[in-house]
């Protein structure tokens, strides 16, 4: 007795004669076609790009910078209040803030009234170096913004504006 086999038919989305399957249109499963998200995450690896070809490798982090900064412009902000303003837990303000006092750019003094606080305050040095990296972020920010008007770089940072604060 000799076995035949006949050779399987190919399957092909698109033939009528087979029920409940629609053809697959390649942009259902293109995740990345107009997602708002991925345009984002692609701008933020540029500006990151950017940020260190200027501010060199050695440079303080964005968080470390972003928790300088609000320092400076907020003596005597405790370290619950910085945590909220970065969008982190009290442990990682903590991290940060341990960092910046090791590099002599910030204190932390205590709070008479409140012994679990502490105020932080930016330092001379802090101070120096906030004024030193305000400048070379007014040339990161024209570099970052090089392909927008002034209108379209407000009109964009309004947007994302709205897209952090969330529901």
């Amino acid at each position: 007795m000799t076995l035949t086999m006949k050779p399987r038919k190919q399957f092909d989305a698109t033939d009528d004669a087979t029920p409940g399957l629609a053809p697959a249109d390649e942009g259902d499963i293109d995740l990345l076609r107009d997602s708002l998200a991925y345009e984002i995450k692609k701008a933020q690896v540029r500006s990151y790009e950017v940020f260190f070809e200027l501010f060199g490798s050695d440079t303080l982090s964005p968080a470390r910078m972003t928790a300088l900064c609000i320092v400076g412009n907020q003596p005597g902000i405790n370290q619950s209040a910085l945590a909220e303003a970065l969008r982190v837990n009290r442990a990682s303000v903590v991290k940060v803030i341990d960092a910046l006092q090791t590099m002599g750019y910030v204190e932390r003094q205590s709070i008479p009234e409140d012994r679990r606080s502490y105020a932080l305050v930016a330092t001379p040095t802090g101070y120096d170096e906030l004024r030193r990296l305000t400048a070379l972020s007014r040339r990161y920010e024209e570099r970052v913004a090089a392909q927008l008007t002034p209108q379209e770089r407000k009109i964009l940072i309004e947007l994302l504006a709205r897209v952090a604060a969330g529901g």
